[in-house]
């Protein structure tokens, strides 16, 4: 069975962060893991720029990833099955197979989940046309995929109107931005492309019906304050309803004093500078624990 110092599940901007610094505090048997091909999360499938000194995601990630150093293991493609309360995870990834190790800590650093439409108080079907904004970001930016249009968008916050804005501006029709709060949450930088692309945007406004069988067809809107209701037609709704730690991994553990958790699997960051700050000081905590342990 391999033995580490520290364990960290997860190689996004978080787990990069917690490595260095727990590397630079004096741990040497540090294994890195993600389901992943690459290291960089999220970040890989963000093309826009603002991210550190306004990069884009792909460059932010290999910002982050210089200095990476050499006795930090990487293993990529690889999934935890499994944590125990005895401090073992198995393991299985096709460079090692199924696999069992041994660590004095671990840091969970898995990121957020999207909230599923399925999780969504919507009545009808679900045809074909409805996803999350993750999954049109990465349809767009990993695969070159553009939806079909027209969309709606429900979900006024950062990630609705940053996609509101890559649609537009790869060409298909955004019929509107429906938000059911009484303002737009999102920060200026990204309200910006409402006005850019003239997109409406419905505030005090929720979707409460998807129409279409096999495809999707449109989209029953209702405001809040009147309860009047207006019929949208699409062909592709995204939800932007907001993201969720992702600690289904741990979730039976508890919370013994060896696990750290680390970014958006902590609390949701609005910043990746945050997320990074936050790895960094798990990195560093854990790695003064097992110091003044030994």
């Amino acid at each position: 069975m391999e033995t580490y110092e520290i364990l960290i599940v997860g190689a996004g901007a978080a787990g990069i962060a917690a490595a260095k610094a727990a590397e630079s505090h004096g741990c040497r048997r540090i294994l890195l893991v993600d389901r992943a091909r690459e290291m960089g999360g999220v970040l890989l499938q963000c093309a826009h720029h603002g991210f550190g000194p306004d990069l884009t995601g792909p460059e932010y990630a290999q910002y982050l990833c210089k200095g990476l150093p050499n006795s930090v293991r990487w293993l990529p493609e690889t999934t935890v099955l499994s944590v125990s309360p005895e401090k073992t995870a198995q393991l299985t990834g096709p460079k090692t197979g199924q696999l069992t190790v041994r660590f004095k800590k671990m840091i969970l650093a898995s990121g957020c989940l999207e909230i599923p439409p399925g999780a969504l108080n919507i009545a009808g079907t679900r045809p074909e046309g409805v996803y999350t904004a993750g999954q049109v970001q990465a349809m767009m930016n990993l695969y070159q995929e553009i939806p079909e249009g027209p969309v709606v968008i429900l979900g006024g916050g950062d990630m609705g109107l940053l996609m509101a804005g890559a649609l537009a501006e790869a060409g298909q029709e955004v019929s509107a931005v429906v938000e059911q709060r009484p303002r737009c949450g999102g920060t200026a930088r990204n309200r910006k492309y409402l006005k850019i692309y003239q997109i409406p945007l419905l505030l005090n406004a929720t979707i409460t019906e998807i129409l279409g069988e096999k495809l999707l067809s449109g989209v029953t809107v209702r405001f809040l304050k009147t309860g009047e209701e207006t019929v949208l037609p699409c062909r592709t709704l995204l939800i932007a309803a907001g993201l969720r730690p992702d600690r289904d991994l741990v979730r039976d553990l508890g919370a013994p004093d060896w696990m750290y958790l680390c970014g958006n699997c902590n609390r949701i960051h609005t910043a990746v500078e945050a997320v990074v700050l936050d790895g960094t000081h798990i990195g560093t905590e854990a790695a003064e624990a097992i110091r003044g342990a030994t």
